[in-house]
């Protein structure tokens, strides 16, 4: 939002919003969009996240840290077109963006050679690349370029340097609900892949937390049509088919975790399109897009030939069961909106009866990456 300066026709006051409703980040996106199709814009989307994901994991960056450069990734999208910028070198500087954020700081030069073996993989010798190849393919170009992007990217966040990640509230959230180790574990993974969609555009942590919880609970069921399941009293776990009757349905539980079933149910529509998306678009000729890799540090980087047998069955954090394809999960998505007849997108992360102020296209994207005018951030405590 936008409010006109006191004095001097070239200041803008910008109030930093943490969150857009779905209805403003698709109005945005539409600016920046241009003449590219929705298709291929979500393509490129994925491109990006596979690829900030396979070079986080390089890095040795912690889950936090890779997507919140995700967040950063489409959110400056929202006020800057793609046209005008390589992705390459956007999701490079959210990388480095976000490693500040989360005090896990690496150099943009560290971070760009991160990267080359995932985009020159024919540079590799000895399981490395020479640094003055790297040079001689524009490291010392790409690392000013980085430099330069940072105040782009800072600017759409409003210089507001405290972020928080829906990662560690899915397993407290879950211990409280009486999860059992393979559904917390498969909703984590469901959170990691959900900060791939723009659900984080529009919803806080605990939100993405839920939806995920929502999601795997689905997934595991391996059929698209659940039936309500009777609750198991004095039960250490709880099965997915309960969990997923409990957030389907409106309950004590939106009190005490500040939710909506219409806002888990959003992020459970997000998660089904990415990987519906992801199914069906082949892996030739997207390497970034199917990129497997580890969820964390820890897990060993794959090796070329697992990259070959796994691309195309395990593109995502989530591993979904063999029962789902893109009919299935089409099938899954048409029931979950029989349940809800009627209902449209909520508006995220305002409060029921709140009344969000609509950013234009025009007023949101004002002053930004320009040098010919003032521009003050404010953010409310």
């Amino acid at each position: 939002m936008t409010l006109p300066a006191s004095s001097g026709s070239n200041t803008h006051i910008k109030h930093y919003k943490p969150y857009f409703t779905p209805a403003e980040v698709e109005r945005l996106s539409a600016k920046q969009r241009g003449k590219l199709s929705v298709s291929r814009e979500e393509r490129g989307r994925q491109q990006a996240c596979g690829f900030i994901d396979a070079v986080g994991v390089r890095c040795g960056f912690p889950r936090r840290t890779i997507a919140t450069a995700q967040t950063l990734y489409m959110r400056f999208h929202l006020f800057f077109p793609y046209k005008d910028f390589n992705y390459v070198e956007v999701s490079l500087t959210a990388l480095y963006v976000s490693s500040k954020l989360h005090d896990t700081l690496k150099k943009p030069r560290d971070i760009i050679l991160s990267s080359f073996p995932i985009r020159f993989p024919h540079l590799i010798r000895k399981g490395t690349i020479d640094p003055a190849t790297a040079e001689a393919n524009g490291l010392e170009r790409e690392r000013k370029q980085v430099l330069s992007i940072e105040r782009l990217v800072l600017e759409t966040m409003g210089f507001k340097f405290s972020v928080e990640v829906g990662l560690s509230g899915v397993v407290k959230i879950g211990k409280r609900l009486g999860l059992g180790r393979d559904l917390c574990e498969s909703a984590w993974r469901g959170a990691v892949d959900c900060y791939r969609t723009q659900a984080s555009l529009s919803y806080p942590p605990h939100i993405i937390a839920l939806g995920s919880i929502y999601t795997a609970s689905l997934l595991m069921l391996e059929t698209t049509k659940f039936e309500p399941a009777l609750s198991s009293k004095g039960a250490e776990e709880k099965p997915p088919a309960q969990i997923a009757h409990l957030l389907s349905t409106s309950g004590d539980w939106e009190k005490e975790y500040s939710a909506t079933v219409g806002s888990v149910d959003d992020i459970a529509h997000a998660l089904i399109d990415l990987y519906t998306i992801i199914l069906s678009t082949p892996s030739e000729g997207q390497p970034n897009i199917h990129t497997p890799s580890p969820v964390s540090p820890k897990e060993p980087l794959p090796t070329s030939s697992q990259t070959t047998s796994t691309s195309t069955t395990s593109p995502t954090a989530f591993r979904l069961p063999s029962f789902w394809s893109s009919q299935t999960l089409t099938e899954l998505k048409i029931h979950l909106r029989d349940r809800r007849p009627g209902k449209v997108a909520t508006i995220g992360w305002a409060s029921a009866g709140e009344e969000s102020h609509q950013v234009s296209e025009d007023e949101a994207a004002e002053g930004m990456g320009k040098n010919d005018a003032t521009v003050r951030f404010v953010w409310d405590r």
